[in-house]
């Protein structure tokens, strides 16, 4: 068995028993996190990485406009948020073809403090990642790369050679430039467990200059189950494990639910930013209801979803998911960082207040519909169009 997969299950059943400690005395751990926003700019991918829910999942394809972006930066900024979030649930930020308009109104919005993402890094062309080192507000960028050479590569995204082929090409471009960049970059390797440990292949090899620049990477050898939506049959033939949710002891709202909740492309304001492809746990819609109505404790929709999982009843996708994180637990990397802490109660007041700020800030009139209707049936002749 996957020793990494072993390791979980073991780090599983020490949280239960402080799970439950914390629980019968009471002790809510939500995280005080209360300036990062989630906004989904495009649901689109170039890729079907079998370990990924965007092939299954039935929530619209699609990229948001760009007024109706400027419009949920004015909401969220009155609110009180001044970083954002902006990693697709399934896509990737890439397929948006208006991505660097929505790079321009972060720079220039005089209350954004910043943005990061994640990116599969195979869309951008030698301009655009010209244009990326030069950009002043981004602090973190995240290169997500799925297997270890051509061969890995394929299997995994279910693409072709010319995609891998540009992903080293825009590896090179950005490692040309690394003396100009003024981001946090990072660089995960997601891939099998058979993968040879010394650096074989041409984007391994990038990979070792990269950490000459004191570029972090890292590696993963456990895949999410999304919620359910992904199993081991998806993975068949290849040393991938995808993590059960049966490990996973669920008591308690999940930390989520407070601090990724997340702006879709279509305008639904998700409960959760991270596994919920299809937003089950709708919270709200820009279309019908302003932000700072949305995230509020007045807001029942919102509330209900809280208390349902304090009560232990958690719905479908969250049943299934292995990726649940408990406000009665602590995780490792909250020690180290020194995450603060606050109870469910705070947190409704902490909301309440920035709701308050938020009606009482002058907000831009939402435009009729945010889907970028064009970008889901047109694609230029640059940007790698999905296998169907």
């Amino acid at each position: 068995m996957n020793p990494f997969v072993i390791a979980k299950s073991a780090k599983n059943a020490l949280s239960k028993v402080e799970i439950n400690f914390n629980r019968l005395a009471g002790r809510e751990l939500v995280p005080l996190q209360t300036k990062i926003l989630n906004i989904e700019t495009s649901s689109l991918c170039n890729l079907e990485c079998v370990f990924c829910a965007y092939v299954k999942k039935n929530s619209p394809k699609v990229s948001m406009k760009d007024a109706f972006f400027k419009s949920c930066i004015e909401q969220a900024t009155a609110m009180g948020y001044t970083q954002f979030e902006l990693t697709p649930m399934t896509g990737d930020v890439f397929m948006d073809r208006h991505i660097f308009n929505k790079f321009d109104s972060l720079e220039t919005h005089p209350t954004v403090e910043g943005y990061h993402f994640f990116t599969n890094f195979t869309l951008p062309d030698r301009d655009e990642i010209y244009r990326l080192v030069r950009l002043k507000k981004l602090n973190n960028l995240t290169v997500s790369i799925y297997g270890h050479d051509l061969q890995s590569f394929i299997a995994i995204t279910k693409s072709t050679e010319k995609v891998y082929k540009r992903l080293r090409d825009n590896l090179e471009s950005l490692l040309a430039l690394m003396t100009e960049k003024t981001f946090n970059l990072d660089i995960v390797i997601r891939t099998t467990r058979d993968a040879p440990r010394k650096p074989s292949s041409d984007v391994m090899k990038l990979l070792e200059r990269f950490r000459e620049h004191g570029v972090h990477t890292r590696s993963s050898h456990v895949y999410n189950n999304w919620g359910g939506y992904v199993t081991q049959a998806d993975v068949q033939g290849l040393a991938i494990d995808v993590t059960s949710s049966e490990g996973t002891y669920k008591r308690g709202a999940c930390s989520l639910l407070f601090t990724d909740y997340q702006i879709m492309a279509t305008g639904i304001v998700n409960g959760c930013a991270a596994r919920d492809a299809d937003a089950s746990l709708k919270i709200g819609d820009l279309n019908e209801m302003p932000l700072n109505k949305i995230l509020s404790p007045e807001n029942p929709v919102y509330m209900r979803l809280i208390e349902e999982q304090q009560r232990g009843e958690f719905r479908s996708v969250c049943k299934s998911c292995d990726y649940y994180k408990s406000i009665y637990h602590t995780r490792k990397r909250q020690r180290k960082d020194g995450t603060k802490f606050q109870t469910i109660e705070e947190y409704k007041n902490r909301l309440r207040l920035a709701s308050q700020s938020g009606a009482n800030n002058l907000m831009k009139e939402l435009p009729q519909t945010p889907i970028d209707a064009s970008k889901a049936n047109t694609v230029d002749e640059n940007t790698i169009v999905p296998a169907k």
